[in-house]
């Protein structure tokens, strides 16, 4: 059940010259949060921005009782957050939306996740449950150039298969957009179910992808969310079953078939 956490800063941790870890208190949340649920945090007596910002819970210690963000400096909000002084109290309302089912995903059913950027924000925890169950994974992250893939070094040990990356520019790993990578490396892999999150030009690449292999996906989405629980349906998608698809309560995960990418 959602409520809202006063959850004081622990630590932060600069990953590159624009991405960063927040870590905070919230014994609660930790053991609450299923992998792809987020929360939409608010930093007391702040003046800007004027709402709460939705961040995907990227990890959670339930015996330490902390949680993790993973952050891309982009605005007035995660500049507050980056400034923000060790020890100072943030308002965390979650868990919300719904998580990644991994159901089925056993030692026998190979899974892949596809990553944009900071869209690999919701997967450590992710990770962490696939390992439990025993399932292979292979991790790909794309991005730009290096600067966007120095998120690498945060899932360093945790995927328990093979990590591809890819670049645009081609500064590190192999280069061309990550979806196009695992499309060639998908045609030889038997994947049970792939995990992706992203921009959604990369979510409507990929959806085409998956159709084509026959391969079912969980994407969650990123849409902007003023509420987080369904209010002010600012994070409406289009979809195919009805005209509209509200993220933060029906997602963020949701498989492809349901989003109308030719609208998006």
């Amino acid at each position: 059940m959602r409520s809202d956490h006063r959850a004081p800063l622990l630590r932060r941790e600069k990953l590159s010259a624009t991405i960063f870890s927040v870590t905070f208190a919230a014994p609660d949340l930790a053991r609450a949060v299923l992998p792809g649920q987020f929360v939409m945090l608010d930093v007391p007596g702040r003046a800007r921005p004027y709402l709460r910002r939705a961040y995907s819970v990227a990890d959670a210690d339930v015996e330490k009782g902390e949680i993790e963000l993973l952050v891309r400096t982009v605005g007035p909000g995660t500049a507050l957050l980056e400034e923000m002084p060790v020890g100072s109290p943030a308002d965390l309302l979650g868990p919300l939306g719904n998580g990644f089912s991994v159901q089925g995903v056993g030692p026998a059913a190979r899974v892949a996740i596809v990553a944009g950027g900071i869209g690999a924000a919701p997967f450590p925890l992710l990770l962490r449950a696939l390992a439990r169950a025993g399932a292979p994974c292979d991790f790909y992250l794309g991005g730009r150039n290096r600067e966007d893939l120095s998120l690498a070094a945060r899932f360093q040990g945790l995927p328990p298969g093979e990590t591809v990356l890819a670049s645009d520019d081609g500064s590190v790993g192999e280069r061309g957009f990550v979806t196009e990578v695992f499309r060639a490396r998908a045609a030889r892999i038997p994947y049970a179910r792939v995990f992706a999150c992203g921009p959604m030009p990369m979510f409507a690449a990929l959806a085409g992808i998956l159709a084509g292999l026959g391969l079912p996906g969980q994407f969650s989405t990123e849409a902007a969310m003023g509420c987080g629980f369904g209010a002010c349906l600012g994070c409406a998608i289009a979809g195919t079953e009805k005209p509209f698809v509200i993220s933060c309560t029906e997602g963020p995960i949701l498989p492809p078939e349901k989003i109308a990418w030719e609208k998006v």
